[in-house]
């Protein structure tokens, strides 16, 4: 999968004729980047791979991602744009991840902002977006594949009540986010990230399909702030983005076929008859995406969790071999 990776980032290179890329030279020993699957991935999904884009050695983006520095707005406009993403080695795996962080410019405030595609550039940041530009490689990433959910590991650090965002569409020709029309738009799929989050933590969201269309690409935009109300001082981390494909042999079942609900400060999952002879993982989400718990439980009839987890809704998921179930549940 590594030299998968980076076969096809050589090829963009070439076909964007790009500065001279900086490949990690470790890149054989490092572990735990990306899971081997016959289904499509983000490409550079753990931000392991840099290049030099015509600013000098210091700055750099990761391959097959593009920033504030690569946009349309033309030479004199990408060397004035500060600078708002930096390689990090504070990673969830590898050696690195990538930190996005919100600059002052003038009167405004530039978001933290990569895409796979290119950055629209303009004065109003409410005009602003990240497009796919289908005729040129450097800016696009074929993509016909039908996942189900992405998943991204990050830390947050929000400047007052700032929000972030990860959005991924799959589309067909050209697209952009945001687009309230959702031109050519097949799936979407949306992770914000709300409060301080210290420690690496996993954030999911489901792809929302809006038709039955092949997609021919997928689109990534992910930003340190809340668009045109970003705050100076936020910073996003991200790392080890992956797309999630269920088995098609897997039975979606019902909510009727299991039991879940708040008992005290244990949360109670019973199966019914027909699937109690199974173990099955149980991961529990809150309404952001975030992945705040997980554990292995055995076949029993009934399987308690003792969770100390504030009021609110929550969503679990349920999952082992043969079957799948996501229900929400109410703790009180």
């Amino acid at each position: 999968m590594i030299i998968d990776i980076f076969v096809r980032s050589f090829k963009k290179q070439i076909g964007a004729m790009k500065k001279e890329c900086f490949i990690i030279g470790v890149v054989f020993i490092v572990t735990g980047i990306c899971r081997v699957s016959a289904q499509q991935q983000p490409e550079n999904p753990g931000f392991e791979f840099w290049e030099q884009i015509g600013f000098g050695p210091d700055t750099l983006e990761p391959v097959d991602w593009n920033s504030l520095k690569t946009s349309d707005g033309g030479d004199m406009i990408n060397e004035v744009i500060p600078v708002v993403w930096e390689r990090s080695a504070d990673a969830h795996s590898g050696l690195y991840s990538i930190r996005l962080y919100n600059e002052p410019i003038l009167t405004l405030v530039a978001p933290g902002t990569l895409t796979n595609g290119r950055v629209h550039a303009a004065i109003d940041p409410a005009d602003a977006y990240v497009f796919t530009i289908d005729s040129l490689p450097e800016f696009n990433t074929s993509f016909t594949d039908k996942p189900d959910s992405l998943t991204v590991w990050a830390k947050f650090f929000p400047f007052d009540n700032d929000i972030a965002h990860v959005i991924a569409i799959l589309h067909t020709d050209t697209a952009k986010i945001t687009d309230p029309e959702q031109t050519n738009w097949i799936a979407f799929a949306n992770i914000d990230f709300i409060g301080q989050s210290d420690s690496w933590t996993k954030f999911s969201a489901p792809f929302q399909y809006l038709n039955s269309d092949t997609p021919e690409y997928i689109l990534f935009a992910m930003y340190a702030g809340d668009a045109q109300n970003s705050q100076v001082g936020s910073i996003l981390y991200l790392d080890d983005f992956e797309l999630i494909y269920y088995n098609t042999s897997v039975q979606t079942l019902p909510e009727s076929h299991f039991n879940i609900y708040w008992s005290g400060e244990y949360l109670v999952v019973k199966m019914n008859s027909e699937h109690q002879k199974d173990s099955f993982s149980l991961e529990i989400l809150d309404l952001t995406g975030r992945a705040i718990y997980s554990r292995q439980f055995v076949p029993e009839e009934v399987n308690r969790a003792q969770l100390n987890f504030p009021a609110g809704i929550y969503i679990c998921k349920i999952q082992n071999s043969s079957f799948i179930c996501s229900q929400k549940f109410v703790k009180w």
